[in-house]
């Protein structure tokens, strides 16, 4: 029998030792993973051309009555152009066309209670900002892991924009 050493050196990963990997593998997953593979892991999109006084808009909604709580998996996007502004809102008002939410499992049937909207404009209301970015021409992704969490009856949004650009907006999330 081997002498494994029971502690961690500082110059090496950390030290694991699976035992009869045949019968039981060792196999670890994100939340998302484990979501994805249950089949309640979604997505919505969103791209426009905008006019300077214009945002590329992405909300994601969950209803009063859904009895699901949303748990924000990634927002990503992009700009065309650079010192766009990228704001994560809580409860805007936005007036746009349906978007509809794809099932990140593409075996599963599973639909989303959430409802999605998009919209190249402006939003309204009260929304409090979460998050605030000015980007750079280019892609940006903000990985969340469930650390934004949206209750029935609240909505999430993206807004990326103000400025003459090609622009989009990506929301995932699992809901349980």
């Amino acid at each position: 029998m081997p002498n494994y050493s029971v502690f961690n050196r500082s110059n090496g990963p950390l030290f694991t030792q699976q035992v009869n990997t045949f019968s039981t593998p060792g196999i670890d997953s994100s939340p998302e993973g484990g979501a994805a593979m249950a089949g309640i892991l979604f997505a919505a999109n969103f791209s426009s051309s905008i006019t300077a006084a214009q945002n590329a808009i992405l909300q994601v909604s969950n209803p009063s009555n859904s009895g699901k709580t949303m748990y924000v998996s990634r927002i990503a996007g992009s700009s065309s152009i650079a010192g766009t502004t990228v704001n994560v809102l809580k409860n805007a008002t936005v007036a746009g066309s349906a978007v509809t939410p794809v099932n990140l499992n593409f075996g599963s049937t599973t639909v989303s209670v959430m409802t999605a909207q998009s919209l190249a404009g402006t939003v309204s209301g009260s929304p409090v900002a979460i998050l605030t970015l000015v980007l750079s021409a280019g892609s940006f992704v903000l990985e969340l892991g469930g650390q934004i969490v949206v209750p029935p009856g609240n909505s999430i949004t993206v807004s990326v924009g103000l400025g003459s650009a090609t622009a989009s907006a990506n929301i995932n999330w699992w809901e349980y």
